[in-house]
């Protein structure tokens, strides 16, 4: 039969046959997702009111917000859309949703058969950028840990124990009793109840780990779970408890009936299932009753709450926002705070966490510092507001602040029964602050210990988080095969548990540490797969951090088109152009424009200091390389000078190679005899620096000279730096070519021959025949 299918971008969707293509590959969706995307796309001349979209794809009326926010939140990201940027399904505001994109409407051909052959690729949602198959090399960034500062500093916002004094677990081995609290079941009341499904969910989880169990973050729940989870399908079950390790699965019910909120907590366990009740007047109330009962029967104490009031259910709505994604409503619930709330300890630091997610971050210090200074609030509070500094100080890049106010909450929460996540985000903080700082053992030390403490709580993504991190700082000291090897543990983690951004920067840390160990194929796809996430995503620092990985793998890889493409796309803010006008430069040189290599340089001098990435020594090397291929001199004398004269160079491993290369570099241009002691100390700079990328750009630079001189002395020299290059000679453009002219230089045809087949297969774009 025929039908009709709609094509938008690289996308098809075929309603008929119920499938979403992107190109040749079909996107996997859940039907749910799939039947909102098939509406909006076939009603696409007007908005669908949220009432109309629910009753079409569910085929009642009594959908919670919150499962069609997650449900929606499936289809935007399976079309490369995201909430914030609505290039797809934009948000009609008290109304519902309309679809924007242009959509082409085509005849479809026959279906196929039952039993027809399908694409063998199903791909998970995924952002849909252009894809390239080629890519290349630039500096890999000295101060990738400031990245990773950055993009981490969130973590302070995970929640602390419930507001209940936590109290001694009975005969209870931790980390013995594993519990998964799963999203409430909602029935009866009004459209503003929809916050108790993870309002509630989040509420019963701290109370349970304030009684001193290991619960999993909400978060992780949500990822597992999913929206459309039905706990009595014990298959399901199953799977939850090999994935988390539960041994408690608790699926919460709250129904509104005759005036009062009845929560029923069923709690899986042992193949079987036990139930305990509760009746209050709000839905906390029931919660923290019903949940007294069920720590009863494991033998703790969770001491049910006076009553919830007003501030407690405040904080657990904007949590409930937060889980759910919607920012526009934390930001609605923080904007609102009555004014006899607003100094709730509780309600001010989660109003400091918005607003800092926000980017508002002098608000977020006027919120959070007087807390903090305050001894007559509690300890957790007042180490949440110490956190929340020491992520703003992060933001900023005063990481001497961030320490302080690390170290602060570390001792708040030494002097309590902590709850181990928020301690493991500190002690992560810290270590951060530790490696952006210089100071790697120190920060691989919190690292270890920020483990142990989410381990405990058995927070897998936070431990994951710690992986990265504790990559970067690895990366930063030449140990570039342990932080490899640790990305791939974060990136199988964070790919489990779908949490993109993560896995986007750790892809990226990944193809970074990648590009230094001279793995371009490997980094060429790390940073696709980096791409394709981020276009999802909505930090835009990381997408920019994004950019610049791909365009230097692509560089590296010869693919100097695409590259240019990546620059000229993601360039132009004021932050963002100095990084990339490096690039810029570096592509400058591999088309053999060596002129515009310097000039693209002797720009960034004129503009002065910028990015943290965007160091002397990257401006160092660059230049060094360009008058190989038409530089000037004068632009590296400039820098050179400036690197020597740097009095702020902490945390740019590469500077000491990058002096002796660019004094070798001036040596050779001036015929200065001086070249070759200043090439062998940046050897042996390089080799303490760990980076093979390093060791073969200072190798090519001296074998270049080497060849030059063409004396018996100089092949002799030249002969021991092939020695250096030949182990990547097969995966690496340059050292392919310096083995090829060396082999050339001594007439050994047959090896010369073996090079230079490499050397045209890596090429890509690049002319061989250019100078080394």
């Amino acid at each position: 039969m025929t039908s009709h299918e709609y094509r938008f971008g690289d996308y098809r969707l075929a309603p008929a046959a119920r499938e979403l293509w992107y190109r040749e590959q079909l996107v996997a969706l859940p039907p749910k997702s799939l039947d909102c995307l098939i509406w909006l796309v076939e009603h696409r001349e007007r908005a669908v009111g949220r009432d109309e979209l629910i009753s079409a794809v569910w085929g009642r009326v009594d959908v919670s917000d919150d499962v069609l926010a997650q449900t929606l939140l499936r289809a935007r990201r399976a079309v490369g859309d995201t909430g914030n940027e609505q290039r797809a399904i934009r948000t009609v505001p008290r109304f519902g949703y309309r679809w924007v994109l242009a959509v082409e409407e085509v005849g479809a051909s026959v279906a196929p058969a039952a039993d027809a052959p399908v694409a063998s690729a199903v791909v998970t949602p995924a952002a849909a950028p252009e894809r390239t198959r080629v890519g290349a090399r630039v500096l890999v960034a000295a101060a990738v840990v400031v990245f990773a500062a950055v993009v981490f500093a969130f973590a302070w916002s995970r929640r602390g124990a419930s507001d209940a004094a936590p109290s001694a677990v009975a005969n209870v081995a931790r980390g013995e009793r594993v519990v998964m609290v799963l999203p409430v079941d909602v029935r009866g009341g009004d459209r503003g109840a929809a916050w108790v499904r993870l309002g509630a969910m989040d509420f019963l989880a701290a109370n349970l780990r304030g009684a001193g169990l290991k619960v999993l973050p909400s978060e992780q729940t949500l990822l597992l779970a999913g929206g459309n989870f039905d706990p009595a399908d014990a298959g399901t079950l199953h799977r939850l408890e090999l994935s988390t390790g539960a041994r408690y699965i608790v699926a919460p019910q709250a129904t509104w009936a005759d005036d009062a909120w009845a929560v029923v907590l069923d709690v899986y366990h042992d193949g079987g299932v036990l139930s305990y009740e509760a009746r209050a007047d709000n839905p906390l109330d029931a919660s923290s009753l019903a949940l007294a009962r069920f720590a009863a029967a494991l033998g703790v104490t969770a001491t049910p709450a006076a009553r919830s009031g007003a501030a407690t259910e405040l904080v657990q709505r904007m949590d409930a926002a937060l889980l759910a994604g919607d920012l526009e409503e934390a930001h609605r619930l923080a904007d609102t705070t009555p004014a006899n709330l607003a100094g709730d300890p509780a309600v001010r630091v989660r109003t400091g966490q918005i607003a800092f997610r926000a980017g508002r971050l002098d608000e977020a210090t006027a919120l959070l510092q007087p807390l903090a200074d305050d001894a007559a609030v509690a300890a957790d509070p007042r180490a949440q507001a110490q956190m929340g500094l020491g992520a703003v100080a992060v933001r900023r890049g005063d990481f001497d602040a961030a320490e302080r106010a690390y170290s602060a909450a570390i001792t708040m929460l030494a002097n309590v029964a902590a709850n181990a996540d928020l301690l493991g985000s500190a002690y992560s903080g810290r270590g951060v602050a530790h490696g952006a700082r210089g100071h790697a053992d120190a920060a691989l030390a919190d690292f270890a210990r920020a483990r142990v403490e989410f381990e405990r709580a058995g927070d897998r993504t936070g431990a994951a988080t710690v992986e990265v991190n504790a990559a970067l700082v690895e990366g930063g000291r030449g140990r570039y095969d342990q932080a490899d090897a640790a990305f791939d543990r974060a990136i199988a983690t964070f790919n489990r548990f779908d949490v993109r951004d993560n896995l986007a920067a750790a892809l990226l840390g990944k193809a970074n540490a990648q590009l230094a160990l001279l793995d371009d194929a490997g980094a060429l796809a790390s940073s696709e797969r980096a791409v394709n996430l981020a276009a999802q995503l909505e930090n835009p620092l990381l997408k920019r951090r994004v950019a610049a990985v791909r365009a230097s793998a692509l560089i590296t890889a010869g693919a100097l088109t695409a590259a240019e493409r990546v620059l000229d796309e993601n360039g132009g803010a004021a932050a963002g152009d100095r990084e990339f006008e490096q690039l810029r430069a570096t592509l400058a040189f591999e088309r053999g424009d060596g002129a515009q290599a310097s000039a693209r340089v002797a720009s960034l001098l004129d503009r002065g200091r910028g990015d943290a990435d965007l160091t002397l020594s990257n401006l160092v090397l660059v230049a060094a390389e360009a008058l190989r291929r038409g530089g000037d001199t004068a632009t590296l004398e400039r820098v050179l000078h400036a690197l020597q004269t740097d009095t702020d160079a902490s945390g740019d491993r590469d500077r000491a190679f990058a002096l002796e290369l660019g004094a070798a570099a001036l040596a050779v241009a001036h015929g200065s005899a001086d070249a070759a002691a200043h090439f062998d100390a940046a050897l042996v700079a390089a080799d303490r620096r760990g980076s093979p990328e390093a060791v073969a750009r200072v190798a090519v630079a001296a074998l270049a000279w080497r060849l030059q001189q063409a004396d018996r002395a100089g092949l002799d020299a030249a002969a021991t730096l092939v020695g250096r290059l030949v182990a990547w000679d097969e995966r690496d453009y340059r050292c392919a070519r310096a083995a090829a002219a060396y082999y050339r230089a001594i007439g050994d045809g047959a090896a010369a021959t073996a090079a230079e087949a490499a050397q045209r297969r890596l090429a890509g774009e690049r002319d061989p025949r250019l100078p080394l």
